[in-house]
């Protein structure tokens, strides 16, 4: 055993330091704060490093006049110091923790090695009360150092450590304030050091554990900062399920999409052909209200899922080459049928400096117009509405683009004005207007603008009708741009037309569908070709039906249960009939979103259909991919 004979100790550090640690913790209780797991932990790291300064002091005190006290309450002091002075540490380590709010399986794992270490030492101090390993009083009580005395600094010196190894770790998601405010761990360190090494005789650990936990209060723990970052934690969380729930409502609308897109090709497809095959006039009227009625229901559809993809961020603007005649012309035979119904008059005015070709995405472009338009024919009983659309240049090679529909409507009052954009806002819905629609049409017109880094304005007198002015800068189409724009995107809204696109009585095509009636619709819309149709049920039977027979073209339904059209295109790619005779594979989906066509041709399509299938469209896919020998006319 080696003797100490340092028995007078400087205890002034810590007498001080136990006054405001009383009155920091009285503070910490008085805040009021959340009793969150952080707040808990560092309420227990002060209680317990308050106690280890009082045990520190007493224990001093204790060694100091130990002859004139009893041997047990010398001992029972010192003991609970050094358990105290492990604690403490532990204690430290547990709030890193808490602060971080991160725990690996490692940290889990070690969770049980620490408390195992704790009461370890705390065998190991009970054990020194009878052979003195660490600190005895001999016959004297004179205090005595034990020949393992340095064990008791080591439990500490781990703790403190393996935290502040823990926050360096995790130093990426911590501000500077909060870096900062761990520099406490060194001070402890330094304190054990000092007072191992250096100032056996004056009372420093809890000196220096105290210092940082003031540290730690007046950065990271006073009442605005930690209640900042309580509600910044708590808002994060509902961000985390605000997207949850954004995406789960998209996941929705695509699934329900798809569950109603489903039946109403087949509603609309049926309704094509009683229009293409019946003579009777009061059928085919009843046949053109099921048509106007279902793409009423359709157009509805659509703005929900593109409104749904707008929130979500995955709605993307493509920009191609257009003909702005061709747009203007396309969106008012649109509307024209609507306005002549009401007795309106439906005007179009096309800018004489507006280039010929611009490049831009002339789908949502039409869009906005469309819902402008049949909102102006809507609400509007007498009178006309107009479309307007000039252009001014903005630069080399770019116009700004300005499409003003204006009517003579019931216009919308000065105070409804602000809001008119807004998700589901149906301003004026007062009896003398007719309250249709879902208010969806202007949200999506103001975001498409804003997604074009463009602006949607309005301009309205109740009682006398509004204007709608949108502004989006386009790019003058150049040379290299310049391609056919008659494409099949800028013919959305063509109906039924006289006698089929084409005739091939030699062509063979497959059509693939889980659903019968599909099948049978996507038959009939083909019947008038005279093409050659075989119908099977999933992407299995497809290629085994691929393995035995040579089709021109195969229609390919994406979603089906055994085998999606995705899948199914990737094993008839393997098959060597179809590799040597080049058959084509047209996607049937109920996918309309800008951009799919594009995807499809990705993954290996040659072309896409979307549900509700147009029998006009189908057509004109179907001969896009025959072999030019096979058509006769």
């Amino acid at each position: 055993m080696v003797a100490s004979d340092m028995n007078e100790y400087n205890v002034s550090f810590e007498s001080a330091s136990v006054f405001f640690m009383i009155i920091s913790i009285a503070c910490l209780v008085l805040m009021r704060r959340k009793r969150t797991e952080r707040y808990k932990s560092f309420l227990m790291l002060m209680i317990v490093v308050l106690c280890g300064l009082i045990f520190d002091i007493l224990g001093a005190v204790s060694i100091m006049i130990s002859n004139t006290i009893p041997r047990g309450l010398v001992l029972f002091s010192n003991t609970a110091y050094f358990f105290f002075a492990a604690v403490s540490g532990y204690a430290y380590l547990k709030y890193a923790q808490a602060f971080v709010g991160v725990k690996t399986r490692f940290d889990r794992a070690m969770s049980w090695v620490n408390i195992f270490i704790i009461l370890s030492y705390s065998i190991v101090l009970l054990i020194n009360l009878r052979t003195g390993w660490i600190f005895y009083f001999d016959e004297n009580m004179n205090y005595m150092f034990g020949s393992m005395h340095y064990l008791c600094y080591i439990p500490t010196f781990y703790f403190v450590t393996y935290g502040f190894i823990f926050a360096i770790m995790n130093l990426k998601s911590l501000e500077l304030r909060e870096t900062l405010s761990f520099s406490g761990f060194v001070f402890i360190i330094v304190g054990t050091v000092l007072q191992a090494l250096v100032l056996p005789d004056t009372l420093l650990v809890f000196f220096f554990a105290a210092i940082s936990v003031l540290i730690i209060l007046l950065f990271v723990e006073t009442p605005d900062y930690a209640y900042l970052q309580e509600t910044l934690t708590e808002l994060d969380k509902c961000r985390i399920e605000a997207e949850k729930a954004g995406r789960i409502k998209s996941e929705f609308l695509r699934s329900i999409s798809r569950e109603v897109k489903t039946p109403m090709n087949t509603v609309l497809g049926m309704d094509e052909m009683i229009l293409r095959e019946s003579t009777d006039e009061y059928i085919t009227g009843y046949a053109r209200d099921i048509a106007t009625a279902g793409g009423h229901l359709m157009e509805t559809i659509n703005k929900i899922l593109d409104y749904s993809d707008m929130e979500s961020g995955s709605f993307n603007i493509v920009r191609a080459p257009y003909k702005v005649e061709t747009l203007v012309r396309d969106v008012f035979k649109s509307c024209h049928d609507d306005a002549e119904k009401k007795g309106l008059k439906l005007s179009c005015d096309l800018g004489r400096l507006v280039p010929e070709v611009l490049v831009g995405d002339c789908v949502r472009i039409r869009q906005m117009i469309l819902n402008l338009v049949s909102n102006g024919i809507k609400f509007t009983k007498t009178g006309s509405v107009s479309i307007y659309v000039g252009s001014e240049e903005i630069g080399t090679g770019k116009v700004m683009l300005e499409i003003r529909v204006s009517d003579t409507g019931i216009g919308i009052e000065e105070e409804r004005l602000e809001n008119i954009f807004g998700t589901f806002d149906r301003s004026g819905d007062v009896p003398a207007r007719s309250g249709e629609g879902l208010g969806l049409g202007l949200a999506i017109v103001s975001k498409l603008a804003d997604m074009m880094e463009g602006s949607v304005k309005v301009e309205s007198e109740y009682g006398k009708g509004s204007v709608f002015t949108i502004l989006v800068p386009q790019k003058i189409a150049e040379e290299s741009d310049l391609i056919d724009t008659a494409s099949a995107e800028e013919r959305q809204g063509e109906t039924v037309s006289e006698g089929p696109v084409f005739r091939a009585p030699e062509a063979r095509v497959l059509i693939v569908d889980d659903n019968d009636i599909n099948r049978v619709l996507e038959a009939m819309l083909l019947k008038e070709t005279e093409v050659q149709t075989h119908q099977v049920s999933g992407g299995a039977e497809m290629v085994e039906e691929l393995t035995r027979n040579g089709y021109d073209v195969v229609l390919l339904d994406h979603i089906m249960p055994d085998m999606d059209g995705v899948e199914a295109l990737k094993r008839a790619k393997q098959i060597e009939r179809v590799k040597n005779e080049g058959t084509s594979f047209i996607a049937i989906t109920a996918n309309a979103l800008t951009g799919a066509r594009d995807e499809y041709i990705r993954q290996g399509f040659d072309d896409f259909v979307s549900k509700p299938i147009n029998g006009r469209r189908l057509e004109e896919a179907v001969m896009k991919c025959l072999d030019k020998k096979l058509i006769i006319s």
